[in-house]
């Protein structure tokens, strides 16, 4: 009967859990993605950490993180605006290309396409709508920055947090869980978090370098707009299976403005850019995985019907976390063996225990001291009965 009860509170507390975390996604949603961000800084902090400390350590790397997360803002966001007006014209000026050869055609949907509207007039309806819909529409905008921007801000700071108080963090979420199945759930823990930074990483990393990279590529090779298909190329890539053809479709369709040979070399090096990242930065550098395929399609058919396009982006971040779990879960742990120490050495571990003591704040040498007080009585105990 306390069995029965202890399922169906479990069982309860579960769906309980999940309600509220449908109830509340938003705030689950920036939760998460400060949790994510503070495993992907976490190797940074570690390796300042030894050198100058936890805190200053977090303001170090979130301040250079920032600052890099800046300068390539301002550079993709400056070419960006610069070609938006070239992009506008080039773009009308191909759909009345693409009108005027369909006219000329007896193709039934060749023919369809020809009785669409100029471009012309297509600016005209745009223009001439009311001032109220216009207004309505700019301060839309506006609220969806100032969201957008607030977000940003909080998973920052939540981030931040976090890593600067890592183990109370930690405390807190082990308190939940018992006593004697609290290693076990560190060990899982740590072992998400190492996988899911490194996943977010490489991704990250992946997508920045792309576009700095094929910028480069497609303005040497005289490309009229190339940061524009080379930002396309960076964010299409998250995309989980699609995201290389995406990318390779956004490119050829750049390079076609010139030739279609053009567009078919701009598509070839696009993939070989992506390809070349993924294998030595993502993979052998920061050591990031892919996740099982079959749980990604899973997670991208769950996700897209609860978040739409947020949740096709993180669906392989999810599914990496969720495979680094279970995989930990799975772990056999051996049984424990009978030490081999002798008494000679348990008491010379126990010294050395207290003589590194000595290095301790007194309230923390205080505790422990006792504790290692009694322990060496016990071996003295078990030294003189074996005598």
């Amino acid at each position: 009967m306390k069995r029965i009860a202890l399922a169906a509170a479990i069982s309860l507390a579960t769906v309980t859990v999940a309600a509220l975390l449908w109830r509340f996604r938003g705030a689950a949603i920036l939760f998460a993605l400060s949790v994510m961000l503070a495993a992907a800084a976490r190797p940074s902090i570690d390796a300042l950490e030894r050198r100058v400390g936890r805190s200053l350590a977090v303001a170090l790397t979130y301040v250079l993180g920032l600052g890099l997360f800046g300068i390539f803002a301002y550079l993709v966001s400056r070419g960006v605006l610069r070609e938006l007006d070239d992009a506008a014209v080039r773009l009308s000026a191909a759909y009345d290309r693409v009108r005027t050869h369909a006219a000329s055609s007896r193709a039934f949907p060749a023919a369809l396409l020809g009785r669409l509207p100029p471009a012309a007039a297509l600016y005209h309806a745009i223009g001439a709508a009311r001032p109220t819909q216009l207004l309505d529409q700019a301060l839309g905008l506006t609220r969806n920055t100032i969201d957008v921007v607030t977000a940003f801000i909080v998973v920052v700071a939540l981030s931040a947090y976090w890593s600067a108080s890592r183990e109370t963090f930690e405390r807190v979420w082990m308190s939940l869980v018992p006593a004697p199945q609290r290693p076990r759930a560190r060990d899982v823990w740590r072992a998400v978090e190492t996988a899911a930074g490194a996943h977010v990483r490489g991704e990250l990393a992946v997508s920045v370098l792309a576009t700095l990279v094929l910028a480069v590529i497609f303005r040497v090779a005289r490309l009229p707009l190339p940061m524009l298909p080379a930002l396309a190329v960076g964010v299409l890539r998250l995309v989980p299976f699609f995201g290389i053809p995406a990318a390779a479709v956004a490119a050829f369709l750049a390079g076609s403005t010139i030739t279609l040979g053009a567009g078919a070399a701009t598509a070839a090096v696009t993939v070989l850019v992506i390809v070349a990242l993924e294998r030595i930065v993502a993979e052998r550098w920061l050591a990031a995985r892919r996740p099982s395929q079959t749980l990604t399609v899973l997670l991208i058919i769950a996700l897209v019907d609860a978040f739409g396009l947020i949740g096709l982006v993180f669906a392989s971040t999810v599914a990496m976390t969720i495979e680094a779990c279970v995989a930990r879960l799975l772990v056999t742990h051996p049984q424990a063996t009978r030490s081999a120490h002798t008494l000679p050495e348990l008491r010379q571990r126990i010294e050395g225990t207290r003589r590194r003591l000595l290095l301790l704040p007194e309230p923390n040498a205080t505790q422990l001291g006792g504790l290692v007080a009694r322990l060496g009585a016990l071996a003295a105990d078990a030294d003189s009965q074996l005598r």
